[in-house]
C-alpha cells in the first residue's frame, strides 16, 4: 500500500516501462526479464554481465530455429519445381527465336537463288567437297575418343568463304553461331586434352534441299528442290533440333514411305518437346506424346537408329511434316 493512497500497489513490468534493447540492467531487473519469457510479453531471451553491469541479449531458442529451417525447406520444395519449369520455358523461347532466324535465313537464301533451296547433302564429307554441298559442313560424333574438330568448329556453320561447299546460311543469320544450337543441349566433345561444348543441334529435313535425297528411293512424296515445289509450307518442317546421341551430319532422315519408321531421333530438351522451323517461316515447340520417342540418354553412347515403333503417334507426326502433307498416312 502507498502511504498516500488506499489502492493496492502494483509492480510495473520493466518491458512496459520504456525498456530498450541493449539497456544495462541490474541483476534483479535481469531476473525479472528472464522470468518474463514465459509470459505474453516479448522479453529478451537471456542476459549477461559485461563491464560490471547486466545487459539484455536477444536470441532464438533451438525450437524457434528448427521451425524457421523447416519453413525454409518447405518453401524450397514448393519453389524448386516451379523454377525448373520456368528454366525450361525460357530455353524454349530462346529455341523458338533460333529456329525462327534459321527459317527466315533459309527463305532469303531461296529468294536470292531463283527459288532454289539450300544444299542438303548427307554423309561424313557433307559441306566439304564439290559433290557433297550442304547448308552446314561437318560430321558430329558424341563417341569420338580422339580430336574431332567438326564437333567444335563454328566456322563450318557460318563461314562460307572458308567452307565454299558448306555454311550457306551464315550470311543470312548474321553469322550468329548461337542459332544453330538449342540452349538445352549440354553435350561436349574432346578437343585436345579438354572437352568443349559441341556447336550444333540443328538438322535439316531430308525432303528439302538442292541437292538432297530421300531415305526410300523412289519416294511417293515429293523431294523439294525448289520453293515452288512445297505445296503446303505450313505443314513442312525445314529444321529441327536432333538428339545429341543421334545427330551427325546436318541432314535429318525420315521415311514416311514406311509406317512408324523412325530413322533419326528428334531432341526433347524442353520437357519432352522439340523446336522446329517450317517452310512458311514460322517456328514452334512440339511436345512428344510417346516416351519411346525420347528414350533415356546414355552418355557417351549413340542410339540405335532406323527403328520401327508401331503405334507411336510422334513418328506419324514427323512423317507427315517431313513430307509436308495435310494428312498422313
Amino acid at each position: 500500500m502507498n502511504a498516500n493512497s488506499n489502492a493496492p500497489e502494483t509492480q510495473t513490468p520493466i518491458a512496459s516501462s520504456g525498456f530498450v534493447r541493449g539497456q544495462k540492467l541490474t541483476k534483479t531487473e535481469s531476473c525479472l526479464l528472464e522470468a518474463g519469457r514465459f509470459g505474453p510479453t516479448a522479453w529478451p531471451a537471456c542476459s549477461h554481465k559485461k563491464n560490471g553491469a547486466w545487459s539484455a541479449v536477444w536470441a532464438f531458442t533451438l525450437i524457434e530455429l528448427l521451425v524457421v529451417i523447416a519453413i525454409i525447406a518447405i518453401l524450397a520444395a514448393l519453389l524448386l519445381p516451379a523454377l525448373a519449369k520456368a528454366k525450361l520455358k525460357t530455353q524454349g523461347i530462346y529455341c523458338l527465336n533460333n529456329t525462327k532466324q534459321l527459317a527466315l535465313g533459309w527463305v532469303m537464301y531461296s529468294d536470292d537463288n531463283n527459288g532454289l533451296l539450300a544444299p542438303n547433302s548427307d554423309g561424313n564429307n557433307a559441306g566439304k567437297t564439290a559433290t557433297t554441298p550442304a547448308w552446314v559442313a561437318g560430321w558430329l560424333d558424341s563417341t569420338a575418343t580422339t580430336i574431332d574438330t567438326d564437333n567444335t568448329d563454328t566456322t563450318m556453320l557460318v563461314n562460307h568463304d572458308m567452307w565454299p561447299y558448306g555454311a550457306y546460311l551464315g550470311a543470312y543469320v548474321g553469322k550468329s553461331v548461337a542459332v544453330f544450337k538449342c540452349p538445352g543441349d549440354y553435350s561436349t566433345a574432346l578437343e585436345g586434352s579438354v572437352r568443349l561444348p559441341r556447336v550444333r543441334t540443328v538438322s535439316m529435313n531430308c525432303y528439302v534441299g538442292n541437292p538432297s535425297r530421300t531415305w526410300t528411293t523412289p519416294s511417293k512424296y515429293t523431294l523439294c528442290l525448289k520453293m515452288a515445289q512445297i505445296l503446303s509450307p505450313v505443314y513442312m518442317f525445314v529444321t529441327l533440333d536432333e538428339r545429341e546421341d543421334s545427330i551427325n551430319d546436318g541432314w535429318y532422315a525420315t521415311d514416311p514411305d514406311v509406317l512408324y519408321q523412325l530413322i533419326d531421333y528428334p531432341a526433347s530438351y524442353h520437357g519432352h518437346s522439340c523446336g522446329f522451323s517450317f517452310a512458311d517461316g514460322h517456328s514452334e515447340i512440339h511436345k512428344w506424346l510417346d516416351s519411346r520417342t525420347y528414350p533415356v540418354l546414355q552418355q557417351g553412347q549413340n542410339l540405335t537408329l532406323n527403328v520401327n515403333i508401331p503405334g507411336d503417334k510422334d513418328v506419324l507426326w514427323l512423317a507427315q511434316h517431313s513430307a509436308g502433307v495435310p494428312k498422313y498416312p
